[in-house]
């Protein structure tokens, strides 16, 4: 085996298992119980049959409900979990005080139900939790991650590796740092630059190309996360944007919650995707001609690296504000049918949120692309010997 290849694949498998230990270890350090568990237990069925709808003025459980109520009884069979094959009685609740009520169980439905905990409930009675959905988005995710595999090769492999890194970082070890009360502002950079670090090398392996891609992202995320704490003081954000970051509020975690940690957070986050696919865009683009011009020069190849930024600059910032605006398109509605004043509007803590974390990420694309270019130009004008003569 070439002694390149043989470098090129010990790096590879070398920081695969330093992202798993970061992975288990993080997850170990940071795993946490919050006092309040829900009573309910959930479980799998399927839907064999249906009764006749009953009206009832009484909710499910007990309490009085002034708006007229419907109860759906049903049949089902356990699909899962320790009554798999047994059979039940369930009943659906439809609150008819919703303007779309939830569809109605029929037969073949694969639902979620638990037992009911209400006063006046017996033992044994179910009740209709959710439809369950999980089976069509794990069909879903199989297809997009099978598409990635068919038409990216080796280059797709290595992008589901490093779809599952950022997914355990995020859910197995950076969300749980939050719940067990770690600094959030700590917990985000080391994430973050752990994911840029290991993203792109298992996309794209160790060598100048990823190295100037590392750094300009870094610079990009930087500049949004400093000017995301700059913005938060001069806006006097107290972090209670809507009711998801009161109810973050009210658990009873060791430390109390840091909102505005959470929103800085969000920013960081939020941005790194599109920062990174600038970053890298314009250090491959600087790969290429480094390797095909004949005469380089730092200043040449800063200019050309500013134009190829250029380009990109546009469509990544469109795709970065078009992706919050739809993320947050019912609540702009919302808030624009009942509330015409524009003043009002811009100046409401939730609006306000969304602006600056479209607009900060957008500016850090924009300081992605000088910063990935200067990197860029010197790197690639140091000499012509591989990253790996290095070692």
């Amino acid at each position: 085996m070439d002694p390149k290849t043989r470098k090129e694949i010990l790096s590879y498998l070398l920081v695969i298992i330093i992202a798993i230990l970061y992975i288990i270890i993080g997850n170990k350090m940071c795993l946490t119980e919050l006092n309040e568990q829900s009573d309910l237990d959930f479980h799998k069925a399927k839907v064999t049959s249906v009764g006749d709808a009953i009206s009832d003025s009484m909710s499910i459980f007990g309490e009085y409900s002034p708006f007229e109520n419907t109860l759906i009884p049903f049949s089902m069979e356990f699909t899962g979990g320790p009554h798999k094959g047994e059979s039940a009685e369930a009943t659906q609740l439809i609150d008819n005080i919703y303007v779309n009520p939830p569809k109605e169980v029929e037969v073949g439905d694969h639902i979620i139900v638990a037992k009911n905990t209400g006063i006046e409930s017996s033992a044994d009675e179910w009740i209709f939790i959710e439809h369950n959905r999980s089976n069509y988005l794990i069909v879903l995710c199989l297809a997009f991650l099978l598409l990635i595999v068919l038409i990216g090769r080796s280059k797709g492999f290595a992008t589901i590796l490093s779809l599952v890194f950022t997914g355990s970082a995020i859910f197995l070890v950076y969300i749980p740092s939050i719940l067990k009360g770690y600094n959030i502002y700590v917990s985000t950079v080391i994430n973050c630059v752990l994911i840029i670090i290991v993203s792109l090398i298992l996309l794209n392996g160790i060598n100048k190309k990823t190295l100037c891609a590392i750094l300009g992202n870094i610079g990009g995320v930087a500049v949004a996360g400093i000017l995301t704490i700059i913005m938060n003081n001069l806006l006097n954000i107290t972090g209670f944007v809507d009711e998801d970051y009161t109810y973050l509020s009210y658990l009873e975690t060791g430390v109390p919650i840091d909102l505005k940690a959470v929103i800085w957070g969000g920013v960081v986050i939020g941005s790194l995707g599109a920062i990174m696919d600038v970053a890298m865009s314009i250090a491959s683009a600087m790969n290429e001609l480094s390797d095909h011009m004949e005469k380089k020069s730092f200043s040449r190849m800063l200019k050309s690296g500013m134009n190829i930024g250029k380009d990109a600059i546009g469509t990544m910032t469109n795709t970065l504000i078009l992706a919050y605006i739809g993320g947050s398109l019912a609540m702009v509605l919302l808030l624009t049918a009942y509330n015409r004043s524009v003043l009002y509007l811009f100046n409401l803590e939730m609006i306000v949120v969304e602006v600056v974390q479209a607009v900060v990420g957008s500016i850090g694309i924009l300081f992605a692309v000088p910063a990935t270019a200067i990197f860029a130009a010197y790197i690639f004008n140091r000499d012509s010997t591989s990253f790996y003569d290095s070692y």
